[in-house]
């Protein structure tokens, strides 16, 4: 059953923490010019605005992370966890490594993530390691599927099934709340977006 409560006091867990990251300086952009670049000032101003995008789209993985690791029964495990990964449920059911979007992953990235994971999972035999993907591929078909990598069941969940997993509380699903609180909280502070 939903509970105002709940959603109120994750609201107030992810202010600051959400306006601190959205508020951090942006590093102004240098162009550099290549033999077959575009040198044209409407061309670098094209160019300065995709690096101003990118900064943003990089501080929503950060939001990410914080507010999923402080939904109720979570936790952020921050830099320098043990493990290497990212949030966790308290209970230690599930650990999850979060990346941003689909496409962060080269093929040697993917196998470092897949490895952290099937280490904790060999560690922790009953915890069900995640490789989460905020921002899923478009068009998508299944959301969640198996890998078994180094003898080892790893799931990869992306998008709304990723928040489904974290933001169920007290058996009421607070996807979509959580998701507009966050949206609110980014936007409506005063931050450099």
């Amino acid at each position: 059953m939903f509970n105002q409560s709940v959603i109120d006091a994750f609201g107030k867990s992810i202010t600051d923490p959400i306006t601190t990251i959205m508020t951090r300086s942006r590093k102004e952009y240098v162009h550099e010019t290549t033999f077959f670049g575009n040198d044209s000032d409407e061309h670098i101003e094209l160019m300065k605005n995709a690096f101003h995008i990118r900064q943003i789209q990089m501080k929503e993985g950060d939001v990410a992370q914080t507010a999923l690791g402080l939904f109720p029964g979570w936790e952020d495990l921050g830099i320098g966890h043990e493990s290497g990964l990212d949030i966790r449920r308290l209970d230690n059911s599930i650990i999850i490594e979060l990346k941003n979007k689909w496409n962060t992953c080269n093929s040697g990235s993917q196998k470092a993530i897949l490895d952290k994971l099937a280490s904790y999972k060999e560690k922790h035999p009953n915890t069900i390691c995640v490789w989460g993907i905020i921002n899923a591929k478009p068009d998508t078909v299944s959301l969640s599927t198996k890998i078994i990598h180094n003898g080892q069941e790893i799931m990869k969940i992306q998008g709304v099934e990723l928040f489904k997993l974290v933001c169920v509380h007290n058996e009421y699903n607070y996807t979509s709340e959580v998701i507009d609180m966050i949206k609110h909280v980014m936007y409506h502070s005063n931050t450099t977006v």
